[in-house]
């Protein structure tokens, strides 16, 4: 069990760290607002060309990855669930690098879905 949950810390901030990236390089992108076919892929077009997209895509490749490995390992009733470390890990990153402010329903929410993961991990799930 202690290799899933190495993997799986490993893999949920990469793909914290990943979704930070990814929204830096959006709003330098900007938003969605034209819908014709052309305007769609030039705004997907830029959005892959830009660096900040590219290397967030890159770490949730890696948190994909790790994923695969922990599938391998144990049950996906345990892995799954432990993909929800990412957002408490996501948020303290959103505050701190993209001064974001979270409401203060918003952290017992996420509290509470991590506190969840715990109590999954508490309860073992090794099947190899």
């Amino acid at each position: 069990m202690l290799k899933v949950l190495i993997a799986m810390t490993i893999a949920a901030a990469a793909a914290a760290v990943g979704q930070i990236f990814v929204r830096q390089g959006m709003q330098q992108v900007g938003a969605l607002e034209q819908y014709a076919p052309l305007a769609l892929l030039g705004y997907f077009g830029r959005a892959l060309l830009n660096p900040y997209v590219v290397i967030g895509t890159v770490l949730n490749g890696v948190f994909y990855f790790l994923f695969l490995a922990a599938l391998s390992w144990t049950d996906v009733t345990v892995v799954l669930p432990m993909t929800a470390l990412e957002f408490g890990m996501a948020a303290i990153l959103a505050v701190l690098l993209l001064n974001e402010v979270i409401p203060t329903m918003r952290w017992a929410g996420i509290a509470l879905v991590i506190a969840g993961v715990f109590l999954i991990a508490l309860a073992g799930g090794e099947t190899t």
